[in-house]
């Protein structure tokens, strides 16, 4: 955590008061009545109090993230759970999400703390930074400070679903296309089978169904088709990565809905990986661990971790 607390309003009109008041402190003890020193004491201790005690709150609070979920899609809201040492006002800055107040309170119920970012862009987040702040005791002055906080799993983000495209079947290797290599031929039926979990849709054979009594798939030769190969190169411009990754999104899950086995390539911090993904949610854990070709391996929207 960064231990070094800022005010969050300017300096200068701080300083001011604390020196009118100083002033006036002085010349009450030099020469005024008992009871104007004593007020001069109360008004420069509350002040001084209310401007320099939430510096000491700030600097000595300590928030961590208690849950959080591991999978998340760009621009949608993501809850996490915090605990706080003392009540804050949290700000997240990377995810950004709105302002909170986190920490003990009187309030009914066990219900935990929560901060909710909105996350724009895919990528893989290891911790999230947040500014908190505080103007404890007599809401004179906020001090906030920025921390970054561990999250407990690393949070996968996925694009949004794109539209899809039609794959590309050459073999040009341009950044921030999407290429398919060409798949083998449907295979031919050869009777029906009781449907098991995990079948293809399209392939019930209703005729079957009605004579035996329960759901019947057509049983083929071999498999139904060979495994497509996606492969996607992200650019390192983020808008256009972007873009990339939720057309390559929207394409792989258009590939799974016709029940064809997709293999996706993508260049993560690790290097290259190709990979099935059997779902949208696989698909896009891949996506969020994709980086650009050629950039660094925070780019693209991978977060801390």
């Amino acid at each position: 955590m960064n231990l070094r607390a800022r005010p969050a309003r300017p300096v200068a009109p701080i300083a001011v008061a604390v020196g009118v008041v100083g002033l006036w402190w002085l010349v009450a003890h030099n020469g005024g009545a008992g009871w104007v020193q004593l007020l001069g004491d109360v008004v420069f201790g509350t002040l001084l109090i209310g401007v320099v005690g939430p510096w000491a709150v700030v600097a000595r609070a300590r928030v961590t993230v208690r849950s959080a979920p591991a999978d998340a899609c760009a621009g949608l809201p993501v809850d996490l759970q915090v605990d706080a040492s003392t009540r804050l006002r949290v700000r997240p800055v990377e995810p950004p999400g709105p302002e909170v107040f986190v920490g003990p309170a009187r309030r009914r119920g066990p219900a935990p703390d929560r901060i909710t970012v909105v996350p724009s862009r895919h990528g893989l987040h290891g911790a999230v930074t947040v500014d908190i702040a505080s103007a404890a005791p007599f809401a004179l002055q906020w001090w906030t400070r920025r921390v970054r906080l561990a999250l407990p799993s690393e949070l996968h983000v996925a694009p949004r679903r794109g539209r899809p495209e039609r794959p590309r079947t050459e073999a040009a290797e341009e950044s921030g296309e999407v290429h398919e290599r060409p798949r083998m031929d449907a295979g031919l039926p050869r009777g029906a089978r009781p449907y098991a979990p995990g079948d293809n849709r399209r392939l019930v054979h209703w005729r079957a169904t009605a004579h035996a009594g329960h759901l019947m798939v057509r049983e083929l030769e071999r498999p139904s088709a060979g495994p497509v190969t996606l492969m996607v190169d992200l650019p390192a411009d983020p808008d256009e990565a972007e873009r990339v990754a939720e057309r390559a999104l929207g394409t792989v899950v258009d590939l799974l809905a016709t029940g064809a086995p997709v293999m996706l390539g993508t260049l993560e911090r690790s290097g290259r990986v190709l990979a099935p993904v059997a779902d949208r949610r696989g698909a896009g854990r891949r996506l969020a661990r994709a980086v650009p070709a050629g950039g660094s391996p925070d780019a693209g929207g991978a977060g801390g971790g």
